[in-house]
Formats: C-alpha cells, structure tokens, sequence
C-alpha cells in the first residue's frame, strides 16, 4: 500500500506541476506529514529535496531547448545559492520540527496568495482583453553580480530551510531584480535548481543521517516517488492545453489551505522560543 501511495503521490505532484508551475515540495511534504506515519518534518523535507533535482533536470532541458535559459545569470546565482542552500539544509535539522512546520505553513500561505494571484490575472484577461504589449528586448547587461548574488542567497536560504526546489521565489526575483522576462526567469529558475537541488539535498540526506539516521530512508522513499512525479510532469505538460488551470488552481488552493490549517494546529501549540 505505501509503494502505491507514493507512486500516486508523485504523479499527483508531479501533474499539479506540469499544469501550474508549482515544485514538487507544496505537494510531497504535507502529503507524506498527514499520510504516513511516523513521518518527522526533517524526513519529509529530505524526501522532498531527493526527488527534486530528477524532476528539475527534465523542466531545464525543455527550457534550453526553447532557448529560455539565460546562462550567464545561471552562473552568478550559483555559487551562492549553492553554498547557502547547503548551509540552511544542514542546519535545518537542528531547528525544532515545530518551527519548521510553521515555517512551512507560512511558505503555504505564499503559495496560496501566488495561486489566487494567478487565478485573478487569468480572469481578468477573460472578461476584459488587454492591449498587446509591445515587444522589447532583453538586455543581459541589466543583470548584475549584486542582483543575482541577492536572488540566490534569498532563494537558498528559503529552499534549503523549507526543503523545497525554490522555483515559487526565484521565478519572480528573477523577473524583478535580474530583469529577465518571465519566460526566460522560469527557464533559468529551472537550470539553477537543478544544481541547488543536487546540493541542498546532499547536505540534507548527510545531516538527517548524522541527526536520525534517516538518510537511506530517505533515499528510497524519493526512489519510489520519482518515476510517478516525472511521468506526472510529461502528462500535466500535456494537459495544460486541454484542462481549464483555473479549475486545477482553485482545487489546489482548497488543498493547500486545508494543509496550512493542519500545519498550523499542530505547530502553534508547541512553539518554544
């Protein structure tokens, strides 16, 4: 029954991704914390950052395809990202797993607000059509070393401590602070965390062992999950052309808000400063 669950759970994240544009994470870790038992925050969260970079390096070879990968901003993000992802990742399972379920209830929240965003934009554009914005031309040279350094410690930081790939923070900081356009910060965002994904998840793996000795656990626990997830994320590519988002997006948000209230009730009491 467990392989079964988790072969569902990843086709389940791994469809919501391929329609939304969401990581894997929102889904797997409230999922894998109220499904199955004796699961701890740290085991879910290393779980989560195991599948991500199989389910990142599918999405960046698309992108590169499509010539939306802005390889020299993927070089000055990296190397912070990567040092800070694994910092965070390390030391998140010396932080109290109560703090990091609130942590993650918030993270919801975002996710929540960014969905119902969404969902607002695509009905506005349904009921009152706007112009056609004129094309401009993107100039790489807008990208600075301060920029990209600032969007890939803010994104390591968060994704390392959450155990989540990070796409929800670094796609619009890539639009706004490094300038791309919002096509080409989804195609980069998705190269970058391939990397920081591989990182983050082996100093996570590295510290549950040290801390529970949960990493094997961990490693195959994601095993299970990744072929699901990656066939999900083919099919919800597929879908998207066929299946109304704002329907998926106003089930997702039921779902994330239900997690969130979950998260909350069983943090909130137990919080110690």
């Amino acid at each position: 029954m467990e392989l079964i669950f988790l072969i569902i759970l990843g086709l389940v994240a791994g469809v919501l991704g391929g329609l939304l544009g969401i990581g894997g994470s929102v889904i797997m870790i409230p999922a894998l914390l109220f499904f199955m038992p004796d699961t701890s925050i740290y085991l879910a969260q290393a779980t989560a950052m195991t599948v991500n970079p199989a389910v990142a390096i599918s999405a960046a070879a698309k992108h590169h395809r499509n010539f939306n990968v802005s390889w020299k901003t993927v070089w000055m993000v990296l190397p912070i990202s990567v040092v800070l992802i694994s910092v965070a990742a390390w030391f998140s399972n010396d932080i109290k797993g109560d703090w990091l379920e609130f942590a993650f209830g918030l993270f919801l929240l975002w996710v929540l607000w960014n969905q119902l965003s969404s969902l607002s934009k695509c009905s506005d554009c349904k009921t009152e059509p706007q112009p056609k914005p004129t094309p401009t031309k993107w100039d790489p040279n807008l990208n600075s070393l301060s920029r990209c350094s600032a969007t890939g410690g803010i994104t390591g930081i968060i994704s390392g401590l959450l155990g989540i790939g990070g796409g929800l923070i670094q796609v619009p900081l890539l639009n706004t602070l490094c300038k791309l356009p919002i096509k080409k910060a989804i195609g980069t965002s998705s190269a970058i965390m391939f990397v920081t994904a591989i990182a983050g998840a082996t100093f996570k793996d590295i510290s549950l062992e040290h801390a529970t000795g949960e990493a094997g656990k961990a490693a195959i626990t994601a095993l299970q999950i990744i072929p699901g997830a990656l066939i999900g994320g083919w099919l919800g590519a597929k879908l998207t052309r066929v299946m109304p988002t704002s329907i998926i997006r106003v089930a997702f948000a039921i779902l994330v808000v239900i997690a969130a209230c979950k998260l909350f009730a069983g943090s909130i009491p137990n919080l110690e400063i």
